[in-house]
């Protein structure tokens, strides 16, 4: 990246601004956190567009390109006042649903006809009770009829002259307010509505999300332009305009003949220690496929490297010894390669990734031995036998990678510290590296029967032991520098011990899935018996089974190998993380 830093008189400043944002390759420097109304008006309207079309998204319709002279934020508004609609017919029908309820057992009573008898000085009464409670001398004493007798109950009206009161051991209730025939035809009034509401946002899901697309690049442009304006300084007396920014190194050349030809003073500068500068990542097709998983945790520090192309290899690794299953990464490699015919653009970099993905699964299948839950050890004709490993050796294995993994880390680690600050700053990690692969020398030459030299031992110990403890933190004296080495020497030992054992997931949930598939193929089995019809139980069981085995085991392929990647991984990288990704002012 290259700083930029401009000085324009104010009244040229507009024009400017306009053809630097149609050049489209200047990362503007924030110079103030506060924003104007407009721009906070303008942000909220971005906000609002961005959740009609995920609401619009749901709808899953398929769009149809249309011009036409609605506005944006009108469809916006007119999407919230039909929800905000939706929500009050919502609320309206909880009590409408409780209305008829009540209503329902009276059949299509009137209330009208209560002021109707009034006149008459009569006065209807509404009683509920048990059926086995009623007792039918009731009718004797009162004018009484049963309107309903609905789960062991009985609905009856007795009607009272005058003030000649009524007594009885059954439960008044209210008189409904409204007929039943009213209460569900404002039922059947909603749902129409409901209907009618849905049909225009189907409608618009169809017709408008383009529209809505359009707006909202609009208005992010102009709030880029204002944003831009707000993060430029003032000079003398507010004649000139300061306006500072980053730019990829090789983009300067275009930049400065756009800066040459409008006779704009600038000045440009490499970036210095301490300076926040943006990221834009460079990665080849292979490693640019494994950014969006990077991403999820943070973007590399400007000045350390990105570790996206040295974590990938292993991220697909440890995918593939997690699913462990040959049979399901074959399916996921012919469903993914297919797939990436048929969906958009945007998600083609997904697909390549899962095809990856499920071709190191294949692979790491035939190490484990098994086929959709088939133990290929059984099986006779499997040409591949002296490929798979015992579960054993599969345990020894997932431990070897991860050693490998926490080794290459510090390798990156020590070419970052020696890269950010210096060569004194990465030899106490070169002495842990030089200790490694000395002692491992040792140890295998030992196996070997070959003879080592005490004074070798003493040399590789010494050096790496130097090495570990003078410049485990070369801005401090020797001494101090010795003790906090001997600190680092206690966290590093506990530390790469813990690291070591956390690779052992990958070997659990590798055999788990398997176990899982066995199981499943067992009980699916038991179903099959001479019988044509057999079979239907048989392929269902072993559909469901399968099928939720392989969302486990790549959910877990998933998260367990970034989990590794993140914590174990980037921590024996020295990983600092913390960039900001490189948003260019533009179109």
């Amino acid at each position: 990246m290259m700083k930029y830093s401009f000085l324009i008189y104010h009244k040229e400043y507009i024009p400017f601004l306009e053809k630097l944002q149609e050049l489209g390759v200047l990362h503007i420097i924030e110079k103030k956190k506060e924003v104007n109304e407009n721009i906070k008006l303008s942000l909220q309207h971005i906000s609002d567009i961005n959740k009609s079309l995920k609401f619009l998204g749901t709808r899953n319709k398929e769009e149809v390109a249309e011009k036409t002279g609605m506005d944006g934020l009108a469809i916006v508004e007119k999407i919230r006042s039909l929800n905000d609609e939706l929500s009050a017919i919502e609320l309206e029908q909880l009590t409408l649903n409780k209305e008829i309820q009540k209503a329902e057992p009276w059949g299509d009573f009137n209330p009208d006809m209560q002021e109707k008898l009034a006149n008459l000085h009569i006065k209807i009464k509404l009683f509920v009770c048990g059926e086995k409670k009623f007792n039918p001398d009731w009718k004797e004493k009162y004018p009484i009829e049963i309107v309903n007798t609905k789960e062991g109950y009985a609905y009856f009206v007795a009607f009272q002259h005058g003030a000649n009161p009524i007594d009885l051991d059954a439960e008044e209730v209210k008189l409904p307010e409204h007929s039943l025939k009213q209460l569900l035809a404002k039922d059947e009034a909603n749902k129409n509505r409901v209907a009618e509401i849905q049909n225009v946002f189907d409608e618009f899901a169809i017709k408008y999300q383009g529209v809505l697309k359009d707006t909202r690049q609009q208005i992010q442009e102009k709030t880029d332009f204002e944003l831009a304006i707000n993060h430029t300084e003032k000079q003398a007396e507010e004649k000139v305009m300061l306006l500072e920014g980053w730019i990829p190194e090789e983009k300067k050349d275009e930049l400065e003949t756009t800066l040459n030809e409008q006779n704009v003073y600038y000045l440009s500068a490499k970036p210095v220690e301490g300076e926040k500068v943006p990221i834009k990542l460079k990665n080849n097709k292979y490693a640019k496929l494994f950014e969006p998983i990077g991403d999820l945790f943070s973007l590399p520090d400007y000045a350390e490297l990105d570790l996206t192309p040295f974590f990938a290899p292993f991220f697909m690794l440890f995918f593939g010894f997690c699913v462990g299953d040959s049979g399901y990464g074959l399916l996921i490699l012919i469903a993914t390669i297919i797939l990436r015919f048929k969906v958009d653009a945007k998600w083609k970099p997904v697909m390549t990734l899962a095809s990856f993905l499920g071709g190191a699964t294949v692979i790491m299948g035939m190490i484990s031995g098994t086929f959709f839950g088939i133990n290929l050890v059984d099986v006779e004709i499997y040409p591949l036998k002296e490929m798979i490993l015992e579960p054993l050796n599969l345990f020894w294995l997932s431990l070897m990678i991860g050693g490998a993994q926490i080794f290459f880390g510090m390798i990156i680690k020590a070419v970052n510290q020696i890269k950010q600050r210096g060569l004194k700053y990465g030899l106490s990690t070169i002495g842990w590296i030089f200790l490694i692969i000395g002692a491992g020398s040792i140890v295998v030459l030992q196996q070997l029967n070959i003879e080592i030299s005490k004074s070798i031992t003493y040399v590789i110990f010494g050096i790496s032991g130097t090495l570990i403890l003078i410049f485990s933190n070369p801005d401090i004296n020797v001494f101090a520098s010795v003790g906090a080495g001997l600190y680092d020497v206690y966290n590093m030992v506990t530390g790469i011990f813990g690291d070591l054992l956390s690779y052992i997931r990958l070997f659990a949930i590798g055999i788990s899935s398997a176990i899982l598939g066995l199981v499943f193929n067992q009980i699916a089995s038991q179903f099959l018996g001479g019988s044509f019809f057999s079979y239907l139980p048989f392929i269902i069981i072993l559909l469901i089974g399968h099928g939720l085995n392989i969302f486990l085991a790549c959910l877990g392929g998933f998260v367990h190998p970034m989990r590794l990647t993140f914590v174990e991984f980037y921590k024996n990288a020295g990983f600092t993380g913390g960039g900001k990704q490189y948003k260019p002012f533009s179109k």
